[in-house]
């Protein structure tokens, strides 16, 4: 079934069993979370009259368990519901610390020795199939991520890359600085144009690194050309043909796929604008590319396709008021990595087509997200407690 589908069940089963234990009305329910079954229900519905997916295949109560859209509704619930210990969170940093280090060795062998090192044999069929197994400057290194799917490498590898920052700048472990700087290895080595520009905001949280605002930009600033002129320096020390590569790689003409989105959208789009086709590619979209690119390849675009404007307005909704949550958290509590994950997701689907929010680097920054909420909310009450104790003195 896949690690996601397992965790997946597992997080719905804890979510009941929650639910059970505190009962309905004792229960927190955000409105992000009615968002979520909101997103998860027209997903359904759109299933249910096409009689695709898992639906189709395994029937409904499987699906059930195992619906990405409804196992983030599950997790949020959990989320919101428990009390999340300090333990937990300072297991999970070691981890998160480790999955970066271990995700940066890994593109260094792929880049100097064998690109499908740790790579599952499907995915070097896939690079071979697309031709790319030959051209340095097209082939994805997936890391560790290979596992999962290649675009994990930005929506939740760089999430985690985030947390770490923060964790970083929070706990005053500035050594921690040089894993993420040098964690830029990773998306420079998977090629994709978009998740080495995401990289950058996965340094959002160094905006806390001085009280000043200015005088973290600037050290941002600084410390972003001094990486680059290392990280070229280095290029030319291990003789890679950093020319060949702006020229292949950095100015190649992929921004066609992107101009032909544009033109498959203003096509089809207005045949069904109101709910959408519910698939991502019909018949008559995919005779209209010929073979020119694999989807429409802009996320928000191929999502208005797919689920019309009625479901777009509730999908993207559920992304900004996670985005919302996230920021109204960093505000509060300084904690900036979650607000960067949630940010990276919004980017990538300016180019990328990835609409699940249930991936592990984002469920982190939920996990975090909460955890210095609440965190903030223990010490604010505490703060009045005290103040009413010198009042009645």
């Amino acid at each position: 079934m896949g690690f996601n589908k397992l965790y997946g069940a597992t997080v719905t089963i804890l979510a009941f069993i929650l639910m059970i234990r505190k009962g309905v009305k004792y229960s927190t329910i955000d409105v992000l979370l009615v968002f979520a079954l909101g997103v998860y229900l027209y997903n359904l519905g759109w299933d249910i009259i096409l009689n695709q997916r898992t639906l189709e295949r395994k029937g409904f109560v499987h699906d059930f368990f195992v619906n990405p859209y409804f196992n983030i509704v599950a997790f949020i619930y959990v989320i919101d519901n428990y009390k999340i210990p300090d333990t937990l969170i300072q297991q999970v940093r070691v981890i998160l610390i480790g999955v970066v280090a271990v995700a940066c060795g890994v593109s260094v062998i792929q880049l100097i020795d064998d690109p499908f090192f740790l790579t599952p044999s499907e995915v070097v069929e896939y690079t071979r199939m697309m031709g790319a197994l030959t051209n340095s400057f097209e082939i994805r290194r997936v890391s560790i991520f290979g596992y999962l799917d290649n675009l994990q490498e930005t929506i939740s590898f760089l999430p985690i890359v985030a947390i770490v920052t923060a964790h970083a700048i929070k706990r005053k472990k500035y050594y921690l600085l040089l894993l993420v700087m040098f964690a830029f290895i990773v998306p420079f080595g998977n090629n994709y144009r978009y998740a080495q520009l995401a990289y950058f905001v996965a340094l959002l949280p160094l905006i806390e690194i001085t009280k000043s605002k200015v005088k973290s930009i600037l050290i941002i600033s600084g410390g972003v050309v001094l990486v680059g002129v290392l990280f070229v320096g280095g290029l030319y020390l291990s003789d890679f043909d950093l020319e060949a590569y702006i020229r292949e790689r950095v100015l190649s003409d992929s921004a066609s796929t992107r101009l032909l989105a544009i033109e498959i959208f203003n096509k089809f789009f207005y045949r069904n604008p109101w709910f959408g086709s519910g698939v991502h590619l019909t018949d008559e979209v995919i005779a209209a590319i010929a073979g020119r690119s694999s989807q429409i390849h802009v996320g928000y675009l191929a999502h208005l396709f797919s689920y019309g404007i009625v479901g777009s307005i509730i999908a993207f909704s559920f992304w900004l008021m996670i985005a919302r949550r996230f920021y109204r958290t960093a505000v509060r509590t300084h904690f900036w990595g979650s607000l960067a994950g949630i940010l990276i997701y919004l980017w990538a689907n300016v180019t990328q087509v990835y609409y699940e929010i249930f991936c592990y680097g984002l469920m982190m920054a939920f996990l975090f997200d909460r955890y210095y909420y609440n965190k903030w909310i223990n010490e604010n009450n505490k703060q009045v407690k005290e103040d009413n104790l010198q009042i009645t003195e």
